[in-house]
């Protein structure tokens, strides 16, 4: 047998998976959860919440459907706003709604100081990117002055069956996750409870991937309420590489 690294996008830990539901057999749901093709849940979570789609703004139901800023035209605080939304769709992944509230109360206060006038879209329509960067920076500082991202804590290694050890398997998995709270305070953990598979190589590969997630942890997201840091729910995205040494 082969193992391949979970790599995730902002921390890298290892841990080896020991055997659970599903006896030896890497693809199999541990007991406790449910499984479509693309789609894996603790029982009794509630799926309509769960699996948001998180592809952009207009899909998490933050902002309508962007209008195309014209080159040397007029930009709208609305237009302005919403670009520098999006330039933190990575942020607002982790819970759009608590996101989304943050920008309205602290960021865009100090956008409303940005000066719109003298020509600040570039010749895409996009905000030029000196101006882009700046006032991301400012959003971002000021959103996540009361917003904490979840950090992983605990990634397995992932057992690769010889069977699929061929250039036809490579590839990488996408996966999103939603993060689930337990425990209170500074012994509060996040845990997936529930998987979406968004693409992939292979079905088993795909599986695999799905089942080394269910063991992972992350410290929760934490949103600062009255003084104190509250964990919350929270969604992850990252991709496991198959790839042959």
């Amino acid at each position: 047998m082969l193992s391949t690294r979970w790599i995730p996008t902002v921390l890298v830990g290892l841990f080896l998976i020991a055997g659970c539901g599903g006896g030896n057999n890497p693809a199999a749901p541990p007991d406790g959860w449910q499984t479509t093709d693309s789609r894996w849940w603790k029982e009794g979570v509630d799926t309509a919440k769960a699996f948001p789609n998180l592809d952009s703004l207009t899909t998490m139901g933050v902002v309508d459907q962007r209008a195309r800023m014209e080159p040397g035209g007029d930009v709208s605080r609305e237009q302005f706003n919403r670009a520098i939304k999006q330039s933190l769709l990575p942020l607002y992944r982790n819970n759009p709604m608590v996101v989304d509230s943050l920008f309205g109360e602290y960021a865009a206060p100090q956008l409303e100081e940005v000066d719109l006038s003298g020509g600040v879209v570039g010749e895409q329509g996009q905000l030029k990117e000196e101006i882009l960067n700046k006032n991301q920076k400012v959003a971002y500082e000021a959103v996540t002055e009361y917003f904490r991202e979840p950090q992983r804590q605990k990634s397995p290694d992932i057992t690769w069956p010889d069977s699929l050890r061929s250039e036809e398997y490579t590839g990488i998995v996408k996966l999103q996750v939603h993060l689930a709270v337990e425990g209170e305070g500074d012994n509060a953990v996040a845990r997936p409870d529930a998987i979406k598979i968004m693409s992939g190589p292979n079905p088993t590969l795909n599986k695999i991937a799905a089942k080394a997630t269910t063991q992972a942890t992350w410290e929760p997201a934490y949103i600062l309420k009255d003084g104190n840091w509250t964990p919350t729910e929270s969604w992850v995205r990252f991709d496991v590489p198959f790839q042959m040494r």
